[in-house]
């Protein structure tokens, strides 16, 4: 399939997925499609962010940028309000790799049959989303796992509503994992100093134990309204594939659940949709599925996004990789003619530098000579870990 040189790119981070092919379609009504406002976020009382983008022209080549934002970063004043026009709370901008987010970190309180909307003014423009009421959301029931056939993992979550009225879920999650070297390398050598550093189990300096971190990228949507009980089961929301540091010791997963109403669903599940079967943003997008944003100054300019309403719920469980039998493989046998380099893997001090450089690490030392391995069994931070050790992790390793 010919792959077009201009598409439609917009960050729709709340629920759009990466595709590799996108079909350019000019949306009925609309002529340029560059530029157009992009907002998304839910309300709630633990903290909320909303996220602003603009989309990008398939169809223009200009390199000039027509909107002062299109580098990322908007200069807005956004503020959550009530049906009754009172000021809830102002977001305070943040910058993360050049995209703007706008961040309630104070609790909010809801009022009981009050309804809540996003007002934002960027210029003198000003947009605001539709007032939407809170879904109440209940809570975690279980986050389970399973190791499949083909050795990879799936974490999986079920909840219900008790009374059988919210069946509609969005999820997101932050996960954590303790790597932990294959082999335990008893010297470190800086090679942009010469410093040779022994090292030790306990205290931080050693390169056994390492954490690393990841997040969802998109929302995962999930719904039971085709069932006769408002119940989801088994739902899965990460898979990682075996031979993944995840599985290398200690891993943990911190889900965040939100109810969602049926219209808020059925938008981001369209766009969803569309995206991944289509290719095409616009055409359901704007037909049929607008969002409940608005241009409150010019209401015939076209804006993308939905906002919701909800409380946060959360759960996090640990898993024990080498309980379940974790498949952390990788060869430690040195690939001398991979690198290029002969297959010498003992070395005198003085030859440490070319070691290193043939990308091989320290493991012992025997009577003056330095037996080495591969770098990355010896230094967790070769494979995506650091020293930045969660607070709330579980043992005691450095």
């Amino acid at each position: 399939m010919k792959i077009y040189k201009y598409i439609l790119i917009c960050l729709i981070g709340i629920i759009l997925f990466p595709t590799s092919c996108i079909i350019p379609f000019e949306p009925k009504g609309i002529r340029d499609t560059r530029g157009i406002l992009v907002v998304e976020g839910i309300i709630m009382e633990s903290g909320t962010t909303i996220k602003i983008s603009r989309t990008v022209s398939m169809y223009d080549n200009s390199s000039e940028n027509s909107f002062p934002e299109e580098s990322g970063v908007f200069d807005a004043h956004v503020n959550v309000i009530d049906d009754e026009n009172n000021l809830i709370a102002i977001a305070e901008l943040q910058i993360d790799d050049g995209k703007t987010s706008y961040i309630v970190s104070d609790s909010i309180l809801f009022t009981p049959q009050r309804k809540y909307a996003i007002d934002i003014q960027i210029g003198d423009k000003r947009y605001q989303s539709a007032f939407v009421s809170p879904v109440r959301t209940p809570e975690i029931d279980e986050i389970s796992w399973q190791k499949k056939i083909d050795g990879s993992m799936d974490i999986m979550v079920s909840t219900h509503d008790p009374e059988n009225q919210n069946k509609y879920y969005c999820w997101s999650f932050e996960e954590e994992w303790e790597i932990r070297s294959l082999q335990f390398g008893a010297y470190r050598y800086e090679i942009s100093s010469g410093e040779l550093i022994e090292q030790s189990l306990f205290t931080p300096n050693n390169r056994y134990y390492c954490w690393a971190s990841d997040k969802s990228k998109s929302f995962i949507l999930g719904s039971s309204d085709k069932l006769t009980e408002a119940t989801i089961k088994d739902k899965t929301i990460q898979n990682f594939p075996t031979n993944n540091t995840r599985f290398s010791y200690l891993y943990s997963i911190l889900v965040k659940q939100y109810a969602l109403d049926k219209d808020a669903y059925m938008y981001f599940d369209n766009i969803k949709k569309n995206i991944e079967q289509s290719g095409s943003l616009f055409a359901p997008l704007l037909a049929e599925t607008k969002g409940n944003i608005t241009c409150i100054t010019n209401p015939e300019e076209p804006v993308i996004g939905y906002i919701a309403s909800a409380n946060e719920v959360s759960a996090r469980v640990f898993i024990d990789m080498q309980m379940i039998g974790g498949e952390d493989i990788y060869n430690c046998n040195y690939n001398a003619s991979a690198a290029g380099q002969s297959e010498k893997t003992a070395y005198r001090i003085y030859e440490l530098e070319f070691a290193y450089a043939a990308g091989l690490g320290i493991v012992y030392v025997e009577q003056g000579i330095f037996h080495c391995s591969p770098i990355r069994c010896v230094d967790c931070t070769k494979r995506g870990g650091t020293k930045n050790k969660p607070d709330f992790w579980p043992n005691d390793h450095q």
